[in-house]
């Protein structure tokens, strides 16, 4: 058995026959990875001509020589393979001047409520697996994000139906009434055109100039929307303000002035008037809230990446994208909504966490980021080397 890199043909024909696996693991990544010029390889266990097992990573460089990444390890028919790839890749790595390999799995070590109770028992197995074949657990160098989440936020829609009001009355209070009002005001939910991507990054380098962190190209997402195509849906919430407006006044009108009507007209009221003034200032009726990137799998959809307007974040478009986008899954049969990253931190500190919490879910956390350094001596060194150079450049 050996470590070879093999076709995307190759490579999407062994897919084909895994019940489960990540987007992340997908040739359709692979190719989104090349659009912002990562340098990449589609990797295979082969013996005798037959391939048993397969894995995407991608190469960086670092002081003193490369890094090499699998988000989110291999793929094989048979568990036993899965582990040989590992095993193998430690050697094979070698020929790469890899100072580093890093796999991360995509395997639930437990479980959590959404406010960080333990809901499950630890899971080990994969654990020992990793360390029987030269793996240590991250040493602290690999960020909860860095490749596939540590910790993910997700919702079971198999107790929710269609017909009637269920999903919505699982969802907290706030959540709960930020999407009414969104109906209200007639806040619509839509899938994009390609045509439209430009729009989509403004929101994106919206929300990324804001969180402090770098938005993708327009490349990037114009790949992924070729690659991934049916499988998934660039959604927008927007909001037609004249609309709004005009059915917000014809709303008013039919509420007869009693005392008991006072505080819902005098809401209105501030209502009509917040939206007149974004209409005065704005250069379109027509404002774009809210977006997200959907992807569908047969066992989930994730919401993967998104961004959402700072000027008008006081309107409910968050919220009623992620409602629809749920009802948009349940339509499709999917059982689980995959809200993705969190930071696994529960002391409130976490905003990500906060907003997710609204919808009420539960958190995943994986097994994580596993490490083996061919020369330890040599990354050490480096490492050393590495400090010194940024104290002396301070």
């Amino acid at each position: 058995m050996e470590i070879k890199e093999i076709s995307r043909k190759e490579y999407d024909n062994f897919l084909e026959k895994v019940d489960s696996h990540s987007f992340l693991q997908t040739s359709k990544m692979n190719e989104v990875f090349k659009s912002s010029n990562r340098d990449t390889r589609l990797f295979a266990l082969v013996d005798n001509k037959e391939v048993l097992a397969v894995g995407l990573a991608f190469l960086r460089n670092i002081f003193g020589g490369k890094r090499i990444d699998f988000m989110v390890g291999a793929n094989a028919l048979d568990e036993k393979y899965e582990y040989i790839f590992y095993d193998k890749l430690k050697d094979y790595v070698k020929k790469l001047d890899c100072l580093k390999l890093v796999i991360k799995l995509d395997y639930t070590y437990c479980k959590y409520d959404q406010d960080g109770n333990l809901i499950s028992e630890k899971n080990d197995y994969f654990l020992n697996k990793m360390k029987e074949v030269g793996y240590m657990a991250n040493d602290g160098s690999i960020s909860t994000y860095d490749g596939l989440p540590d910790y993910q936020f997700v919702k079971d829609l198999n107790e929710f139906s269609l017909d009637d009001d269920s999903l919505l009355k699982s969802l907290n209070n706030n959540a709960q009434r930020k999407i009414k009002k969104a109906i209200e005001l007639g806040i619509n939910v839509r899938s994009i055109g390609e045509d439209e991507l430009e729009d989509f990054k403004t929101l994106t380098f919206d929300a990324a100039k804001r969180q402090g962190f770098n938005d993708k190209s327009l490349e990037y997402y114009k790949t992924f929307y070729d690659e991934f195509d049916k499988d998934c849906d660039f959604l927008v919430s927007e909001i037609n303000l004249d609309e709004s407006i005009s059915n917000l006044e014809k709303l008013l009108s039919s509420i007869t002035e009693s005392s008991k009507n006072k505080q819902r007209r005098q809401s209105l009221k501030n209502e009509i008037d917040s939206l007149i003034e974004l209409r005065n200032e704005s250069k379109s009726s027509i404002l774009s809230l809210a977006n997200m990137i959907l992807i569908y799998s047969k066992d989930q959809a994730i919401y993967f990446l998104g961004g959402s307007s700072t000027k008008y974040q006081k309107l409910p478009g968050a919220f009623i994208l992620q409602y629809q986008a749920m009802r948009k899954v349940m339509e499709k049969n999917i059982p689980i909504y995959n809200f993705f990253g969190v930071d696994g931190l529960f002391d409130g500190s976490d905003g990500v966490l906060r907003f997710k919490q609204n919808f009420n879910g539960y958190i995943l956390r994986k097994t994580g980021a596993f490490i083996y350094y061919p020369n330890p001596a040599k990354y050490k060194s480096l490492e050393i080397i590495k400090k010194i150079k940024r104290k002396l450049n301070k």
